[in-house]
């Protein structure tokens, strides 16, 4: 279905510049960090963080840091085998999406940068799988359209809550009467727009924020466990591996 040629994480380049031609792969960008300017068959596309671009196979682009610095995000490159197994992306133009699933998309590229500069045994299998599972939330965010204006705001108001609260125990019960909401119409139609329930949406907010302190701070591992929430170091070094596929001590060095 799709043949993975190169992961690649620009960060913070103070000289990053890609000299205008026509890419030989379609292209998968999540900006992370920072603004990036794009020129895409002649027109000027200004990537901030939260932004998702896809740019097909063909596509004659040049880009360079914007005049605020240098910036850092994820990409990935690729062909499309079997196109009439994404059919979302066959004959797509250039297009860029503010992400409603950053957090998600972004702990799933840094499992994928992981997964491609380790290369472990089957590492290309688990990226392209990777990259196959954020081509079809990039479809289905694009596509959110098709839900009513008010299944949607729910959705938006379910994250928000939860960016501010995922530190915390949360129960569906407690999140859906702060929404006004039952906890079965709450979960369903949140699962049915993004694909997997709010809690597994606490956890991947909870992992993200773990690996950023792990590499970043001099904290320990059961420091991190507490903070985010976990009752017991256990549970948390669980999590992480389920979700990342490798331990917490990996990230933290």
């Amino acid at each position: 279905m799709l043949e993975l040629h190169i992961v690649h994480l620009d960060d913070m380049h103070h000289s990053w510049r890609i000299e205008e031609a026509a890419t030989p792969f379609h292209i998968l960008i999540l900006q992370l960090k920072g603004e990036a300017l794009y020129f895409i068959d002649g027109e000027t596309v200004e990537l901030s963080k939260g932004d998702l671009l896809y740019i097909p196979a063909g596509t004659v682009r040049s880009g360079k840091n914007s005049l605020s610095g240098p910036h850092k995000k994820c990409s990935a490159h690729f062909l499309i085998n079997e196109p009439e197994k994404l059919p979302f992306y066959r004959g797509k133009k250039s297009f860029k999406i503010k992400l409603n699933l950053f957090n998600y998309m972004q702990q799933r590229f840094s499992f994928l940068v992981h997964q491609w500069l380790t290369q472990l045994p089957e590492y290309l299998v688990i990226c392209e799988g990777i990259v196959i599972e954020m081509l079809g939330h990039v479809a289905r965010d694009s596509e959110m359209k098709q839900f009513s204006p008010a299944k949607v705001r729910l959705v938006k108001e379910t994250q928000n809550y939860l960016l501010h609260h995922f530190k915390e125990k949360v129960s569906i019960s407690e999140l859906a009467s702060q929404l006004n909401r039952t906890p079965n119409y709450l979960t369903n139609t949140y699962k049915e727009i993004t694909g997997f329930t709010p809690i597994s949406y606490v956890h991947h907010l909870r992992i993200q924020t773990a690996i950023q302190l792990l590499g970043s701070s001099p904290i320990t591992i059961r420091e991190v466990s507490d903070l985010l929430g976990y009752s017991d170091q256990s549970h948390f070094n669980k999590m992480f591996k389920k979700l990342m596929g490798y331990p917490p001590s990996v990230v933290h060095q």
